[in-house]
């Protein structure tokens, strides 16, 4: 069986992993660009928000390659993401195409409703087996994992490379050789690689006391998919900060899983400011988590935050109007900057805001110092 799923950013490893696991062979969508996503954009309705029209233009591209089986992820609550699979089917059959679009309900992950999705890819009963689903499973974590560690690297490299460029060469090499690993003793040796590869890269001779932190979190599509966000990352690396991010696919499967207890003191960070506006509530998108972020990090010392959402996100945007007020009452003195992204959204304008945004922090660390 030929399946296909959408392009997320870095993570197409572990999911073309967990279809090559059960058996099926897995269709990859190349990585978004603006010739690709015209297609979306034709099909979708004009206000729905972006990563809409982005994982739309992936299954339009697998159709076209004659591929007929389309897995897409959903989620259950007040997000539109509970909605993506059952109106792009909708507008895939209207199109005229014979399709097949297998949700992964991913609402509580303790359900095990997963299972029965591995199963539905598998036509070949040898792979059906509830240990071929366990290795199934756990191989998926291991590389969603390892590639969360690769970003992480390179965002605390990039700002610090001697050589333009030399970074995102190897992450690119990391992210081939978590796609290329078959077994678990190959994987673990990956996590011990991983860093090692990244400390190799020649450094210039910027002091670590000099350079801005700014953590990057948001909408988890656009804020992994170098695309949708304009390869934000590597621009704040290459304007000389070091980023850490707030999200990650691993970090999405855990706490599906309710083993993600990092999520949980961010929840309870929320709560905790509920009298000056704190969300109490998951209210869609990353919106919770992203208040609990911006409190920790303002904590830890950071120097920037930058929340990246799609335009017309209402959860995202609600998170966004607490953290303004949070930061123009001094609840917080750490200055945010807010991302809103669409097809419209231009390359000129994002680095003026960007350059200004950095050279502020710059500022006040030498302020600081």
């Amino acid at each position: 069986m030929m399946v296909a799923f959408p392009h997320m950013g870095n993570n197409w490893p572990a999911f073309k992993a967990l279809c090559e696991c059960m058996g099926a062979q897995a269709f990859l969508p190349q990585a978004n660009n603006d010739r690709q996503i015209k297609c979306g954009l034709r099909e979708s309705p004009e206000w729905v928000c972006f990563p809409f029209k982005a994982t739309l233009s992936n299954l339009l591209e697998a159709l076209e390659a004659g591929t007929r089986t389309l897995l897409m992820p959903t989620d259950c609550g007040p997000c539109r993401f509970g909605f993506y699979y059952a109106v792009q089917e909708r507008i895939l059959r209207d199109l005229g195409y014979k399709v097949s679009v297998k949700h992964l309900p991913q609402g509580d992950l303790l359900t095990f409703e997963w299972v029965t999705f591995l199963r539905s890819i598998c036509r070949d009963r040898r792979y059906s087996g509830i240990g071929n689903i366990i290795r199934t499973a756990r191989i998926f974590l291991m590389k969603a994992f390892l590639i969360k560690l690769a970003e992480e690297c390179e965002g605390m490299t990039r700002c610090y490379e001697r050589h333009h460029g030399d970074t995102t060469s190897v992450l690119k090499q990391c992210i081939a050789s978590i796609d290329s690993a078959r077994t678990f003793g190959q994987l673990r040796r990956l996590k011990v690689k991983i860093p090692g590869v990244f400390a190799n890269i020649k450094r210039n001779s910027r002091s670590r006391q000099d350079v801005p932190v700014v953590g990057m979190t948001g909408e988890i599509f656009m804020t992994l998919d170098s695309f949708a966000n304009h390869d934000l990352k590597r621009k704040l690396g290459e304007m000389g900060c070091e980023v850490r991010m707030g999200v990650s696919l691993y970090d999405w499967v855990t706490h599906k899983l309710h083993i993600n207890f990092h999520r949980k003191y961010l929840e309870y960070l929320s709560r905790k400011h509920k009298r000056i506006g704190g969300l109490t509530m998951d209210i869609g998108g990353e919106a919770l988590w992203v208040v609990g972020e911006y409190i920790d990090w303002a904590r830890r010392g950071f120097d920037g935050f930058v929340h990246v959402y799609p335009f017309t996100c209402m959860p995202e945007i609600t998170a966004k109007s607490i953290i303004m007020k949070w930061y123009e009452d001094r609840v917080f003195d750490f200055p945010p900057l807010f991302l809103g992204f669409d097809e419209h959204s231009g390359e000129t304008g994002l680095i003026t805001r960007l350059e200004a945004y950095v050279d502020l922090l710059k500022m006040r660390k030498n302020k600081k110092i």
